[in-house]
């Protein structure tokens, strides 16, 4: 998938740090599926499952005595090398704009996606973004990889997850993520250095204002 820009929403110290030094933070899966339990919109008590799968007819047993019935329900796996850190960012793609159009659009952005912090940077050259990210990674022998999210329905869908799937309930964060595989539990951070010349930093207020227009040359 092609992208216009990136956005990253934050405190607004943490996008002071991503624009000015290029910091990086990368936490880590338990840190995403914990957040979930403390009732916030980023978590995800399933994030980096390896497996679903669907069960019906399922009885729920309290000291061996059953208490209720369930037609169905879904049943999530764990592999011991799925963990790992994750970066997370929001991705416009280059289908919210058409680009053949004079004028200008505004793009729509989830309203949910304000309540992740009070800034955003908005990043204009995701591939140069992209690049020095793994330009940095490369020089630290790191390994990594830097992809789009993919939504399932965990109602029907069974088969195989990953670092890169995720719940439709998320659809509307259009995820973009940097994923480096440890088995270290503890945050990574790096820096790519300042990154004033491709970003723009605006207040979360902001986020329903952005727009595109078609230049003709």
């Amino acid at each position: 998938m092609k992208y216009m820009m990136f956005i990253r929403v934050g405190k607004n110290s943490h996008i002071d740090a991503l624009q000015r030094k290029g910091e990086i933070y990368c936490n880590t899966t338990k840190f995403f599926r914990n957040l979930e339990e403390k009732e916030t919109v980023q978590g995800d008590t399933n994030e980096n499952r390896s497996i679903i799968k669907q069960v019906s007819n399922v009885e729920i047993l309290i000291d061996g005595k059953p208490i209720a019935k369930a037609h169905s329900a879904q049943l999530y796996a764990d592999h011991p090398n799925s963990d790992g850190n994750i970066y997370c960012l929001y991705g416009v793609n280059s289908n919210q704009a058409d680009t053949a159009m004079t004028g200008r659009q505004k793009i729509s952005i989830d309203p949910r996606v304000m309540n992740f912090g009070t800034s955003a940077l908005l990043i204009y050259n995701p591939q140069e973004f992209k690049f020095r990210i793994e330009s940095t990674l490369n020089s630290l022998s790191k390994e990594f990889h830097f992809s789009s999210v993919k939504y399932y329905d965990p109602k029907s869908y069974e088969g195989g997850l990953g670092p890169f799937c995720k719940s439709e309930d998320y659809k509307y964060q259009q995820e973009v993520r940097l994923w480096i595989p440890s088995d270290m539990d503890q945050p990574f951070k790096f820096s790519i250095g300042d990154i004033s010349d491709i970003s723009y930093k605006f207040p979360i207020a902001d986020l329903d204002k952005i727009g595109v227009e078609h230049i003709s040359i």
